[in-house]
C-alpha cells in the first residue's frame, strides 16, 4: 500500500510498503478516493509542526466503505463517504457541551497526531463517518472539511443578514467564506488578495469587489465610509491582523481563521480598545457543521470543485508541497487522486 509520510521540516516522502490496516469492531475500512492538500499540512512542511514526523498526512478526504466492524450498525459496504478527522474525547467539559472543536485533546486528529488519509486505505471510527448524497462527487466530498471551517467561522462571528464583510486572503478557506457569506445574505463582500488569478476566482464565487492588500482603505470608503461589519482574516499574519484593525468599523468583529507560528507585532493594537472592536479566533468545526456543509453541497449552494486548480497523483505530492510552500502561486485546492 502506498502512502505519503511527513518526515519533518521540508521532508515529505512516499512509501509503497505500508501495511493495509485492520479494523476494530467500531470501525470501517475505507478505500480512499480523493484527498485535498491542506494549508496546515503545508505549514507543517515549512515549520516542522504541528504534524508528527512519521505520520501519514491527509485529513480532507472522501472514499468508499469496503469493510465494516461487527459493532457498526448505520453504515454499509459501498457507502460513499467523507470523514470528520477530529478525534474528541467525549468526556471533557467542551465535548459534553457540544463543543468538540474545543476538546481538551485539541489537535488530536487524523493526519496530525494519527495517521491520515493520503494512502490507499484508511480505518476510522464509524461515528466520524458522513455519508455523501448521490449528487455530491468524491471531489466535493473531500472539500467538506475545509468548507466546515468556513461555516464555523461565519457562525461563530455572529454574522447577520445584510451585514457587510471583508475577507483577507482568497485561498481555499477565503473562497469558502465568500460562498458561505453569500448564502447567508451578506449585503456586500469585499476581498483583499494580491494574486491576480485568485482575485478573479473571488469575483467568480461571489465577491463584489476585490483589491490588493495595500488598498484596504478603498473598502472603508465603499462600506459607508466607516468600514465593514465583519473582517475574516484567512491569513493570520501580523500584517493582516493589523490591516483588519484599521479596516473594521467601530464596534465591528474581526474573526481570525488563519494560523501561523510567527508572533504578532501590532503597532495599531490600541484600535482594538479605542474602537470597541471584537476580535476572536475560531478553530475547527462540529459534527453538525459537517452535516451543514454536505447539505450546502447537495443543494448546489456552494461549490468545492470550482476552487480545485490541480489534480495530481501520489507521486507528485512532494514536489507540490514544495511549490505550495513558496508563495505567491496560482494554486488553490490541490486534489490527490487515489481512484
Amino acid at each position: 500500500m502506498k502512502g505519503v509520510i511527513f518526515e519533518g521540516k521540508h521532508k515529505i516522502s512516499i512509501k509503497d510498503d505500508l501495511i493495509k490496516p485492520e479494523i476494530n469492531p467500531d470501525e470501517v475500512l475505507i478505500k480512499v478516493k480523493k484527498v485535498g492538500i491542506c494549508g496546515t499540512g503545508v505549514g507543517s512542511y515549512e515549520s516542522g509542526g504541528p504534524y508528527i514526523p512519521g505520520n501519514i498526512v491527509g485529513h480532507e478526504f472522501s472514499g468508499e466503505i469496503i469493510e465494516i466492524g461487527e459493532k457498526v450498525k448505520k453504515l454499509k459496504i459501498g457507502n460513499r463517504i467523507t470523514v470528520n478527522p477530529q478525534i474528541p474525547c467525549h468526556e471533557c467539559y467542551y465535548c459534553i457541551h457540544d463543543q468538540e472543536n474545543k476538546c481538551k485533546l485539541q489537535n488530536y486528529a487524523l493526519g496530525t497526531t494519527e495517521h491520515g488519509a493520503m494512502r490507499d486505505y484508511i480505518n476510522v471510527k464509524a461515528e466520524r463517518v458522513h455519508i455523501l448524497p448521490d449528487n455530491v462527487s468524491y471531489e466535493n466530498g473531500a472539500i467538506v472539511e475545509p468548507l466546515s471551517i468556513a461555516i464555523n467561522a461565519v457562525q461563530e462571528s455572529d454574522f447577520k443578514i445584510g451585514d457587510k464583510a471583508a475577507i483577507i486572503g482568497a485561498g481555499p478557506i477565503g473562497l469558502m467564506v465568500i460562498q458561505v457569506l453569500r448564502v447567508s445574505g451578506a449585503q456586500k463582500i469585499f476581498v483583499l488578495e494580491p494574486v491576480e488569478s485568485k482575485q478573479k476566482k473571488a469575483l467568480d464565487l461571489g465577491a463584489d469587489r476585490v483589491f490588493n492588500p495595500n488598498a484596504w482603505n478603498k473598502i472603508v470608503r465603499l462600506a459607508d465610509k466607516i468600514g465593514p461589519d465583519h473582517v475574516y482574516d484567512c491569513v493570520g499574519l501580523s500584517s493582516t491582523v493589523s490591516t483588519s484593525l484599521s479596516l473594521i468599523k467601530k464596534g465591528g468583529c474581526i474573526t481570525v481563521i488563519g494560523m501561523h507560528d510567527s508572533t504578532y507585532e501590532l503597532k495599531n493594537a490600541g484600535l482594538l480598545t479605542i474602537n470597541s472592536i471584537t476580535m476572536k479566533g475560531v478553530y475547527g468545526y462540529k459534527q453538525e457543521t459537517f452535516r451543514t456543509a454536505i447539505s450546502l453541497l447537495e443543494q448546489g449552494k456552494v461549490s468545492g470543485e470550482l476552487i480545485i486548480t490541480n489534480r495530481i497523483k501520489i507521486e507528485e505530492v512532494p514536489q507540490m508541497f514544495e511549490k505550495l510552500a513558496n508563495p505567491p502561486h496560482d494554486e488553490l485546492k490541490v486534489m490527490v487522486d487515489f481512484e
